[in-house]
């Protein structure tokens, strides 16, 4: 039976948040109630930015999206941010309530990680079903590292994040 109201958590790094992310949030508000999207982190990783600079990002860039260009700059009702640490995804969905965690797939190679994921996450927690989207061909081959990688050249990479992440790419290399 479905849930009176739907929450999907679409947890990953977003170090930081690509057009390829914003591509699956997009897909996640039209089959959900509410997105939360959620910046979770590993002790043993140092990301080019920090958690709040990511939340801050991921929202803004949310906000980028927003085709009448409106001047009230808030996220949408339906979707949310978060960040957590040191416990799992499954953990987190649990404390928010969530009813569906997305994925993202771009590739083959993740299909290869993902469905080895699914059966864990699905063992572990099978009242919260995992959903997986595929984003658009035009973002196959968008990620993070590769933003990342270009910013650090000094090359575009409007097309691969909002001008907000341009922005803030471009500040984090300048110099």
């Amino acid at each position: 039976m479905k849930p009176a109201q739907t929450r999907a958590l679409y947890a990953g790094s977003f170090d930081p948040i690509t057009r390829g992310h914003l591509d699956i949030v997009q897909k996640a508000l039209t089959t959900f109630d509410i997105v939360h999207v959620a910046v979770g982190t590993h002790p043993d990783k140092r990301g080019l930015f920090g958690v709040d600079e990511r939340l801050h990002l991921i929202g803004e860039s949310i906000m980028d999206l927003d085709p009448a260009g409106s001047r009230i700059r808030s996220l949408p009702e339906q979707v949310e941010v978060g960040a957590f640490a040191g416990e799992s995804v499954i953990k987190y969905a649990r404390r928010i309530g969530a009813t569906h965690v997305v994925r993202g797939l771009r590739q083959f190679s993740d299909f290869d990680d993902e469905f080895r994921y699914h059966g864990v996450f699905g063992r572990l927690e099978p009242s919260i079903p995992m959903i997986h989207i595929i984003c658009r061909e035009t973002f196959l081959h968008v990620s993070s590292s590769t933003a990342r990688e270009l910013a650090g050249l000094k090359e575009d990479v409007s097309w691969l994040v909002t001008p907000s992440v341009e922005q803030a790419l471009a500040e984090k290399f300048s110099g």
